[in-house]
């Protein structure tokens, strides 16, 4: 069955996420904050897909402290021969938003969106990299005062996750916060299509993706039982947090900051 991590997640997060303001950190605790995070990768890929094995390496090579790399995995290849197990159509839906905010055209994989600004070919690191050095996150590193900010904390069993959008300019939309969980690394040998024979190496591979809420001028601080996010085949998992600015018809705009944690 696919997608019941998914299905558990989001009645999980209904039921539980609150409002809060998180007390102090406790020793081994962890925290990831956007004020070190310059760039956002979302590799759109999918197993059935010949040209996507180099494309998710190349993922898993810009994974880092300085950048957050997710892998939508999406299933409108499934029908030539190999059903994947990672894809859902929550991911290709927000691979349609952003087609339609970066005319794009036809869904292709693989296909990189570079900090919500523009896709490229998703093995093409030149392209990806240019994007990253050129359209830097407001929020990442030498970034000073009140700016765009997300952080990421684990409080013994609980996840607190902070945004603040920063000053808006006048008529200026405000951004929304966008949860994303993932599993840290999967294996997996492909029996059918066009990558028969092969085992394929997916990294940062998305479970769940949802929108949070608004971040107006107030700060956003939410809460979570960490037990509610993890893999239920015990496989190591992690999170990202994405403040992302709102476009015009209400589609995706630029990622304003992001912060990434595993546990």
């Amino acid at each position: 069955m696919r997608n019941t991590a998914a299905t558990a997640l989001t009645i999980g997060f209904l039921a539980w996420a609150t409002i809060v303001r998180p007390g102090p950190a406790l020793a081994g605790d962890s925290t990831a904050t956007s004020r070190g995070v310059s760039g956002v990768v979302e590799l759109f890929t999918s197993q059935g897909c010949a040209s996507c094995p180099p494309a998710d390496t190349l993922l898993a090579r810009l994974s880092g402290p300085g950048i957050v790399a997710l892998a939508y995995h999406v299933d409108y290849w499934d029908y030539i021969g190999w059903e994947d197990p990672l894809g859902s159509r929550n991911n290709v839906e927000r691979q349609k938003t952003y087609a339609k905010r970066l005319r794009t055209g036809a869904l292709t994989t693989p296909q990189a969106v570079v900090n919500g600004v523009a896709a490229v070919a998703g093995g093409d690191e030149a392209a990806i990299r240019r994007i990253l050095e050129t359209e830097p996150l407001a929020g990442g590193p030498g970034s000073g005062g009140t700016v765009p900010e997300v952080r990421l904390e684990t409080q013994g069993d609980t996840l607190h996750v902070f945004a603040r959008s920063g000053p808006l300019a006048p008529g200026d939309r405000p951004p929304v916060l966008i949860f994303v969980t993932f599993i840290d690394e999967t294996r997996t040998a492909v029996t059918r299509g066009e990558n028969t024979g092969h085992e394929l190496v997916n990294t940062h591979a998305v479970r769940d993706w949802r929108v949070v809420g608004t971040v107006t001028d107030e700060d956003m601080r939410i809460d979570m039982p960490i037990g509610l996010l993890a893999d239920p085949d015990g496989l190591r998992t992690g999170c990202a947090a994405l403040l992302q600015a709102v476009g015009p018809g209400n589609k995706p705009g630029r990622i304003l900051a992001a912060a990434s944690l595993e546990f």
